[in-house]
């Protein structure tokens, strides 16, 4: 897929990765149509965006608010080619002390919410055999964090939902894609109660992971993560178990109170 003359779709667009990734799309040629809650928020985008698109409110763990929202943007920019599933919330508490309602919230708009938009556009996509999702997934979502159970399980369904896609649609020309992010400069610390206070990994920029979403769909990459090196860490929590956990066992000694 090319980002030049096509139609894509960022849903948490009015911020932090979401805004990157719409004002890389938009320079690059595309129409871009945002989603988030925030319509002030969502027109500044769209005005720094040279006015390259639309806009539409929405919350996109509700199934009918981001189903209309869709239909209003390709009312107003045409098929949509593109969409980037990159609205998500997050938490950070004990598992034990957290309550079941955020794991009901967290899944709700983490997970369902791509699922939602994925089932009201891929119908398109493959019609026209021609189209590519973006899923913004984590880290989290491939390694267990510690103390953010709710946020980890709903990006591990993510991921998995990307991957069994990907291979029921790639022979119909619709690429899948994941980007998976460590901590990025955001203000997704700040709205989760907790700020971020490691020194690894460092915090990554928004447009850093903005520049992975875009060749991403230009090379239809199925996984990436930003930092690369996180993808290491991944594959050795798979390869050798009882040497990543007693790495992260340490890294998290003080939270955990062990000795």
């Amino acid at each position: 897929m090319r980002w030049e003359g096509s139609v894509a779709v960022i849903t948490g667009a009015s911020r932090g990765i979401g805004k990157a990734v719409a004002l890389a799309a938009a320079q690059r040629g595309a129409q871009v149509g945002l989603i988030s809650r925030s319509q002030d928020e969502l027109d500044a985008v769209l005005k720094e965006a040279g006015g390259r698109g639309a806009v539409s409110i929405a919350d996109v763990g509700r199934r009918d608010d981001i189903e209309r929202a869709l239909l209003e943007l390709e009312g107003a920019l045409g098929p949509i080619d593109i969409l980037v599933n990159n609205a998500g919330i997050g938490a950070y508490t004990a598992f034990a002390d957290e309550d079941v309602e955020t794991f009901e919230r967290l899944m709700r708009v983490n997970y369902l919410g791509t699922i939602y938009a994925m089932k009201a556009v891929l119908p398109g996509m493959l019609a026209r055999g021609r189209g590519h999702i973006v899923n913004v997934a984590s880290i989290a979502g491939r390694i267990g964090a510690p103390f953010e159970a709710a946020y980890s399980g709903s990006k591990f369904a993510v991921v998995g939902l990307s991957e069994a896609v990907a291979i029921e649609v790639g022979t119909k020309g619709v690429g899948i894609s994941l980007v998976n992010p460590g901590p990025v400069e955001t203000d997704f610390f700040e709205t989760r109660g907790v700020p971020y206070a490691r020194s690894t990994p460092k915090q990554v920029s928004a447009e850093r992971v903005a520049r992975d979403v875009i060749k991403a769909v230009e090379k239809n990459k199925l996984e990436t993560y930003v930092p690369k090196w996180l993808g290491a860490a991944a594959i050795s929590r798979l390869v050798m178990p009882p040497i990543y956990r007693a790495g992260t066992t340490r890294t998290f000694r003080k939270e955990l109170g062990a000795k």
